[in-house]
């Protein structure tokens, strides 16, 4: 594989819909970007159509999203099934973990080792379920995963280390913060990483603006932080990776779309993207 497709997550307004949702996915379509995640907006109305639609500006979804919100009823394993069918796409991702809940102040303290080996073993099981459907699922990491141990093991290396159906969408940005190198964990972990996350940060520490006392470092627009872009870029298509997605959980000095337009210029500039 010579390039990576680029993707993308969010940069949009909260709770964005209709005409509006559909006009920021034009503009980053043909901006260059190949996809976006979470795609479920599509099943409102006739979901070929707006496939088609959105397909017409040159990008497509690439997963649904398994995370729990306030306020809404669970979404079953077999919805999960149903609405990646109907997407047509392959991959479903977790970002709601034991982990998360600790680093985002859910739990106080983090999960112990039965817990946390509970929850793999859950994990595990659900991969195997989607797995008979064609589909992966991908654990999505923060930085705890490679700072908390378990007997001397880092979290994430215990998750893999006791899987095999479930895959990894590795955040690079998260992992780099973490003090880990990101380029080294996308060659250990090889085929077992279904999607890469791109994230940039600089080393200021601010608080997290949705929730409160949680420390991060200030997350800036992908190639004007700290990671490894090129690196990480390169290992990814080296590993047969199809997909590097911008994330930025929250914006420094640009907004959504001109955030969103440096990332994929600073991609671009590396020559690794499609």
């Amino acid at each position: 594989m010579e390039k990576i497709k680029a993707g993308f997550i969010n940069f949009m307004p909260f709770g964005v819909k209709g005409e509006e949702y559909y006009s920021y996915l034009e503009y980053y379509g043909k901006l260059g970007f190949k996809g976006f995640e979470n795609g479920t907006a599509l099943l409102d109305g006739d979901v070929k159509e707006n496939l088609k639609r959105v397909r017409s500006y040159g990008i497509t979804p690439i997963d649904v999203s398994y995370m729990s919100f306030p306020g809404r009823p669970p979404v079953t394993m077999e919805e999960l099934v149903e609405n990646a069918h109907k997407l047509e796409v392959t991959r479903v991702v977790a970002f709601d973990n034991l982990a998360s809940a600790y680093r985002f102040g859910a739990r106080p303290e983090p999960a112990p080792y039965d817990e946390i080996m509970k929850e793999i073993e859950d994990f595990e099981a659900k991969a195997a379920f989607f797995k008979k459907e064609g589909i992966d699922l991908m654990y999505h990491n923060h930085d705890v995963e490679l700072k908390q141990c378990y007997k001397g093991i880092p979290q994430l290396q215990l998750i893999a280390a006791n899987t095999e159906a479930l895959t990894f969408e590795l955040d690079c940005g998260w992992a780099d913060f973490a003090g880990a190198d990101p380029v080294k964990l996308i060659h250990q972990l090889k085929n077992r990483i279904s999607a890469l996350h791109i994230k940039d940060y600089q080393p200021t520490i601010v608080n997290y603006p949705r929730f409160d006392n949680v420390k991060v470092p200030q997350f800036t627009a992908v190639g004007s932080g700290e990671l490894d872009l090129k690196g990480c870029l390169k290992a990814g298509i080296e590993e047969n990776i199809e997909w590097a997605i911008v994330e930025q959980d929250f914006y420094n000095q640009l907004g959504q779309k001109e955030s969103l337009t440096a990332a994929y210029y600073n991609m671009k500039e590396t020559g690794l993207i499609e």
